[in-house]
């Protein structure tokens, strides 16, 4: 019966031993403390487009650097597909029959698709931020810390929802709107550095 439980002793020793020296678990990513300090990010979810003339939906991927961004759109069953690359020396629109170079995204998208859309305010307001550069009428929700509508360069940007990346608060659902053209994303992952 003595070697029967030194057995078993020294059994569940080398399990707890085990157990006790496992690979540290993985470092979480190097996240910012609030979301003004994000310098690159990744977003993917769905959209929607509408326009006087046209209405398109799609999942979108959006990478974004300091230095440069890669925005994708693939329509329903992965047809459709539009990519907006560049950065601070050129912009590059690609669909699936054409590829057009230009010196700056907003320009580019105008003159190829006929669309106004502000590219640069954009990527602040995708992280739930006013452009620091232009004057913007902002209502805060209830919490008074983030933004519910957003009024600025003459787009109004509604926060549906907000989603949490550890202590950050970014937003999930959220709408781009200036007659004629409204955008709306859902975004169902986040990833920021």
């Amino acid at each position: 019966m003595t070697m029967k439980i030194n057995w078993t002793i020294l059994i569940l020793v080398l399990v707890l031993a085990t157990g006790c020296s496992t690979t540290p678990p993985p470092q979480a990513p190097n996240i910012p403390n609030d979301v003004a300090a994000i310098l690159e990010w990744e977003t993917e979810g769905r959209v929607g487009i509408r326009t006087q003339d046209d209405a398109l939906s799609g999942n979108f991927y959006w990478h974004k650097t300091p230095n440069a961004f890669e925005l994708n759109i693939v329509g329903p069953f992965g047809q459709g597909a539009t990519t907006l690359s560049g950065d601070d020396h050129s912009v590059t629109l690609k669909t699936d029959d054409r590829s057009v170079t230009g010196n700056d995204a907003e320009t580019l998208l105008f003159n190829e698709l006929g669309w106004h859309f502000p590219i640069r305010q954009v990527n602040y307001w995708i992280r739930g931020l006013a452009h620091p550069t232009s004057p913007a009428d902002i209502v805060y929700r209830a919490d008074g810390k983030l933004i519910e509508k957003l009024v600025q360069d003459g787009w109004t940007v509604t926060y549906r929802d907000y989603t949490q990346l550890e202590h950050l608060s970014l937003p999930q659902r959220m709408q781009v709107e200036r007659a004629p053209y409204r955008v709306n994303l859902i975004i169902t992952q986040w990833a920021v550095k």
